[in-house]
């Protein structure tokens, strides 16, 4: 009999390998909020009514006299994507799904406030609709706006006197969607709360209601926070958009682009019109990282990319580079030894977009290949704005691992001195060095430049088909800032495997456009 030994060093290799996929799959799963057994990591908020668990549901009956109540959550949550059931009384006034709301002794004396899916048993038809609880607004997506499928997705049943429907709630940035028995029903543009805890509302019925005690329940109350998994937006849904414009108009109209291509020189120039100098230019040397420098502000005043400044000279305007392949640097280290170009072409040279790629051997220490990287650009340019595209596959020639590590990936340097005025800006609320290591769908590097008095901006906006969505951010003390998969710990691929990740950047000037920014993320998003 042959007895086949296995290597120490190898099992640990594949067990190494092993590890992170299992962290993507289990941060892929959902979390439940609720253990079936007893109201571990809940709290009662407001009004004192009865709570408890009954047959693995949450049940809630309301004491006469007492005021709206609410069982919450003692975590917070930013970006998720919630689901629950729902059984309500249909003699209850009403009842609601808070998220992202607060709770402070400063405000109304501890008062719940934040956003309010409806929960509503009524003819009224209100379910599904968004209202801010506790604050000012009221309905900030109103009833009125439902189609008639909204309105009727709800499940009555007034013979029994209660029924089941299923909630779910999206919220990613300032997008905020519900549905009611997989029927969409609200998409409310707003950003007043980016953060804060889910609850549970018992209604208080109003003098003219049923009197008595009247109960809901809640079950399968499951979250999910990393690596969403969104609906399509294509679902006619009509959009209530509260967040601010900078109130500029926008050019409609794309610009006309063409390429020229000097391929001793390794450069692809993107030229709009008949202008002489080009908007962007790409670098892809034979033994140098790709990189985008110059590009251009829309207007053309000043240059929002720098190259290999002395606070960090091995930042290449903007790049990607990844930490820690198998122990090797392709971050710092940008040149010879570790890059190997295979090809750069233009892929369409001409028209309303156009579009360019690289393509690069990542060497290990003894010159074979590590991985084969390609990154596939197209730009469209109006006078006011540019949408740059991004998609970057890695095809691993071996087994490799990206270590854990606070940057590595797409990064963009834009000029700095210690007296440049700037300000970084995130869909999750973060500014500037608060957003190192959190989430966000976007984040926003604005910088004053040489003879302007307004911002030269470029965002960057994260696609949900990425793994790691909402993607963490690097951002570092001279205003350098990337997106980074690589924060959240290892991940791998096997020998033969591939990764896709996508990017858009909005290139633009002045204040901060927080409505243009969702409208190119969705429709990024339904590319």
């Amino acid at each position: 009999m042959t007895i086949t030994r296995i290597a120490p060093f190898v099992l640990l290799l594949f067990a190494t390998l092993l590890a992170p996929f299992s962290l993507l799959a289990q941060e892929q799963t959902w979390q439940s909020l609720f253990n079936g057994k007893d109201l571990s990591g809940w709290k009662e908020l407001n009004g004192a009514h009865k709570w408890e668990v009954k047959d693995g549901m949450i049940v809630g009956s309301t004491v006469p006299g007492q005021p709206n109540g609410f069982l919450c959550t003692e975590q917070q949550f930013g970006d998720f994507v919630l689901e629950l059931e729902v059984s309500v009384d249909t003699l209850m006034n009403n009842s609601g799904i808070q998220f992202r709301s607060q709770s402070y002794p400063e405000y109304k004396n501890g008062r719940v406030h934040g956003y309010q899916m409806e929960v509503d048993p009524k003819p009224q038809q209100w379910r599904g609709a968004i209202y801010e609880e506790g604050a000012e607004r009221g309905w900030i997506y109103p009833p009125e706006k439902m189609g008639p499928e909204a309105k009727a997705a709800f499940k009555r049943d007034d013979k029994n006197g209660y029924q089941w429907n299923h909630y779910r709630i999206e919220a990613v940035g300032p997008i905020l969607r519900t549905w009611v028995n997989g029927v969409p029903v609200a998409h409310l543009e707003d950003d007043r709360y980016l953060r804060g805890f889910i609850g549970l509302q018992l209604h208080a019925n109003n003098e003219n209601d049923p009197q008595g005690s009247f109960s809901i329940r809640f079950r399968n109350i499951r979250i999910q926070q990393g690596s969403l998994n969104l609906s399509p937006m294509e679902d006619q849904v009509p959009v209530v958009s509260l967040l601010p414009s900078s109130g500029a108009p926008r050019a409609e109209n794309p610009l006309s682009l063409r390429i020229e291509q000097d391929r001793q020189a390794g450069r692809i120039a993107v030229h709009a019109g008949d202008q002489s100098a080009p908007i962007l230019t790409q670098r892809a040397k034979p033994e140098e990282r790709p990189y985008l420098h110059p590009i251009l502000a829309p207007d053309g005043r000043g240059e929002l990319t720098e190259y290999r400044p002395d606070h960090h000279p091995h930042q290449t305007g903007i790049y990607w580079g990844l930490k820690r392949v198998n122990e090797r640097d392709y971050f710092m280290n940008w040149n010879r030894d570790y890059w190997r170009r295979v090809s750069a072409d233009v892929l369409q040279d001409d028209g309303e977009t156009v579009r360019w790629q690289t393509v690069y051997e990542m060497l290990d220490e003894e010159g074979n290949i590590l991985m084969i990287e390609t990154q596939n650009w197209s730009l469209q340019a109006y006078a006011d704005r540019y949408l740059l595209d991004l998609e970057w596959q890695g095809e691993a020639k071996m087994d490799v691992v990206m270590g854990k590590f606070y940057v590595g990936g797409l990064f963009v340097r834009m000029p700095w001195i210690p007296e440049t005025v700037g300000e970084i800006v995130s869909a999750s609320g973060h500014r500037g060095m608060e957003l190192e290591g959190q989430r966000a769908i976007w984040s926003d590097i604005g910088i004053q430049l040489d003879g302007r008095d307004d911002f030269a901006r470029i965002a960057i906006l994260d696609h949900p088909d990425n793994a790691a969505f909402p993607t963490p951010w690097r951002v570092d003390s001279q205003m350098g800032l990337g997106p980074s998969r690589q924060i959240l710990g290892d991940w791998g691929l096997a020998a033969g495997e591939s990764e896709t990740i996508r990017y858009r950047l909005l290139i633009y000037t002045g204040t901060e456009d927080k409505t243009l920014k969702a409208e190119v993320w969705k429709e990024f998003f339904g590319e």
